[in-house]
């Protein structure tokens, strides 16, 4: 009932994932050429990785309007970010996971200001009851009001858990793998990532993601 008031435009929901950026599909077909396709074909260390970051994820009840997504990783300033900067914000924490000192960042950062250009209407904002959201948070000019779930509802109720969060890193994988077939066996791009520096070489020559890697495609997804 509380909510009635509130246009759909102007519900938003927030919530963090996991992402390992790294990792790729453990399924995969077989060529013909590869033997008998039934049988189970070998895989790689890459598709067990466990390099994680944390994502920012934010939107409208009516899909209309995304807030643009926050990165989260455990390095104050990766070696990747030396040649290009991130393309969306990234805030690092020593766990690469969401606490109250990030989630008032994101808060001030980049939600309010994205809620200013969008509307001038009231506003609404959906929380679960994860100790790193900062249930105390205010917004100066009274716009937006923060609402928590009850406990033990999250898994039924959290709008981002229902297809959302799972669509995302659906398109995720596709572009990772998009860009890793790309380059694959190229043996001249393997050689000239060999002399960069440890942590600057990624998908562009043909190695696994880095995180300014990552930051592109989860802006892209």
């Amino acid at each position: 009932e509380s909510l009635n008031k509130y246009s759909p435009d102007n519900i938003f929901n927030m919530d963090e994932a996991a992402l390992f950026f790294r990792a790729i599909p453990n399924k995969s077909y077989l060529m013909p050429d590869e033997g008998d396709p039934r049988l189970a074909g070998r895989g790689c260390k890459t598709m067990a990785s466990k390099e994680r970051l944390t994502l920012i994820l934010c939107a409208n009840a009516t899909g209309h309007r995304k807030i643009v997504p926050v990165v989260i990783g455990s390095a104050k300033k990766p070696r990747c970010f030396q040649q290009k900067q991130p393309c969306i914000p990234y805030f690092n924490q020593r766990n690469a996971w969401n606490d109250k000192k990030n989630f008032v960042k994101w808060w001030d950062e980049v939600f309010l200001p994205d809620i200013r250009v969008w509307t001038k209407d009231p506003v609404a904002l959906l929380l679960d009851g994860f100790s790193g959201h900062d249930r105390n948070v205010k917004d100066p000019n009274g716009q937006v009001t923060v609402f928590v779930f009850p406990p033990n509802v999250t898994s039924v109720y959290q709008p981002m858990d229902q297809g959302i969060i799972a669509a995302f890193k659906g398109g995720y994988k596709s572009r990772l793998l998009s860009h890793l077939v790309q380059t694959a066996g190229d043996n001249e791009l393997q050689a000239l990532a060999k002399q960069l520096p440890s942590g600057t070489a990624g998908l562009s020559y043909g190695c696994p993601p880095n995180v300014g890697d990552a930051i592109i495609l989860v802006k892209e997804s």
